[in-house]
């Protein structure tokens, strides 16, 4: 459904993962679903990776990532 290799999914964070399905639904929240510090209290507790932003395989359509 999402189009996406393992590998992306994988790489994916929580917050990029849940907008990805909000615009495949189209039921866009608006509103971040984690706080910031519930963010901050994640990567102290598993280490920081690079978002799929960065990613040569990601294309923007329609304001959001589409991966």
């Amino acid at each position: 459904m999402l189009g996406w290799s393992p590998e992306m999914f994988w790489k994916a964070t929580a917050a990029e993962f849940e907008m990805t399905v909000e615009g495949l639904s189209g039921n866009v929240r608006g509103r971040p679903f984690i706080s910031r510090e519930e963010v901050r209290r994640i990567a102290a507790e598993h280490g920081v990776r690079p978002s799929l932003k960065g990613s040569s395989n990601a294309r923007t359509i329609g304001g959001g990532l589409w991966i």
